[in-house]
């Protein structure tokens, strides 16, 4: 199985030991799972957890490690090429093409613009995968975060 995980699961994990932490670690520790991982999302994660009062919750040196962790475990493919408008904020499109581009089962986010942005169909678009141009369904796993599945 493949899943995409969002920067903000990716960064709630490392702050606390709820369903996002249990989500990565079980990927980090067993594999339960591939995580597909391109360079912008992973900038993101640098991003967020540089900033303050993010940094000021982990301790010294966790963050690096976390991120290199996932650099080593991750299958990190080339950032996807938008040419279109996926979702109802374009900041998330790519997450959707990175997700229909490299065969992702899932996306776990607790996005909200995210959520309600593939629940719609997103517009066909030259080479976009059929992943893509699909009806999304979308399955709360916890009052935080839900996963985002594509139909079948």
């Amino acid at each position: 199985m493949r899943v995409v995980l969002d920067a903000n699961v990716l960064v709630s994990a490392v702050l606390a030991k709820g369903p996002s932490h249990r989500i990565v670690f079980s990927r980090l520790e067993g594999g339960a799972f591939e995580v597909v991982v391109c360079p912008r999302l992973l900038a993101e994660l640098e991003d967020v957890l540089g900033r303050p009062r993010i940094h000021k919750r982990i301790a010294p040196g966790l963050a690096d490690l976390y991120q290199a962790t996932l650099w080593r475990t991750a299958v990190v493919v080339a950032d996807p090429d938008l040419a279109g408008t996926i979702t109802r904020d374009r900041n998330d499109d790519y997450l959707v093409a990175l997700a229909g581009d490299h065969g992702a089962d899932y996306i776990v986010t607790g996005d909200k613009d995210l959520l309600e942005g593939v629940a719609r169909p997103a517009p066909a678009r030259p080479h976009a995968s059929s992943l893509r141009r699909a009806r999304w369904r979308v399955e709360p796993s916890s009052r935080a975060m839900s996963v985002v599945r594509p139909p079948g």
